[in-house]
């Protein structure tokens, strides 16, 4: 069963949603998260421009740090929520469900800052459920298991530089694996079969959705309609 999701065909449900949520709360499941809009934001007025942007304080945020944010309009109404990445100094990555790029560069002006879509330059897929870093360790990202909640790691999972944040949409043991596209089909399979003693499970929408809820995240056009919108 199959959704359409940000241009891309996204998996709704691979078996039935029940066996893929036992998974989620009991085993392990990957989800492939590589619709998800990911955003490139560096330059001198990075940060002042996210502090703009976003209604926290994305001074405090360390690099190799992830951060929960919303935007809002000037009413202050809600457009959108999603994760904001430090990779460095000046070099931040925002990751969302819907596209924003229209707001990011109207939002920009009078910033020394460089906003541009990558999504489709970065695979990601979701790695969750109680036995996540044990899977994870068994398929050679040692020292995985230290990772703090939002905290970003590097590891190499065969020829693939992957790295590796603590973080997901299940509010249970998960993490996301970032990595180039063409290295995710091998990374997807390494990790199923790395997984398979201990219940791994591909994960569809459905599932994910039952999950979100339950963890209290909300959703765009569900739990509520971007300002843009209204």
């Amino acid at each position: 069963s199959f959704i359409p999701w940000a241009g891309y065909t996204s998996v709704d449900v691979f078996t039935t949603m029940e066996q893929e949520y036992f998974a989620i709360r009991n085993a392990t499941t990957l989800y492939d998260l590589t619709p998800m809009v990911k955003y490139r934001v560096a330059g001198p007025d990075a940060l002042p421009y996210l502090n703009r942007l976003v209604t926290r304080d994305v001074a405090k945020l360390k690099p190799n740090r992830v951060a929960y944010c919303v935007w809002c309009n000037d009413a202050g109404h809600l457009i959108d929520d999603g994760t904001i990445f430090r990779l460095g100094e000046g070099e931040y990555r925002i990751c969302t469900a819907e596209r924003q790029i229209d707001w990011l560069l109207d939002s920009a002006i009078g910033f020394d800052v460089e906003i541009g879509e990558v999504t489709e330059q970065i695979a990601a897929l979701a790695v969750q459920g109680p036995t996540s870093c044990a899977v994870l360790k068994a398929v050679g990202l040692q020292g995985v298991e230290k990772l703090k909640p939002f905290e970003i790691g590097y590891f190499t999972l065969g020829s693939a530089q992957v790295m590796v944040s603590r973080t997901g949409f299940t509010g249970d043991l998960g993490y996301e694996l970032w990595m180039e596209p063409d290295a995710a089909e091998a990374v997807w399979d390494a990790l199923m079969a790395a997984g398979r003693s201990r219940g791994i499970r591909a994960l569809g929408s459905q599932a994910l959705n039952v999950a979100r809820i339950e963890a209290g995240f909300v959703l765009p056009n569900v739990d509520f309609v971007s300002a843009e919108h209204t």
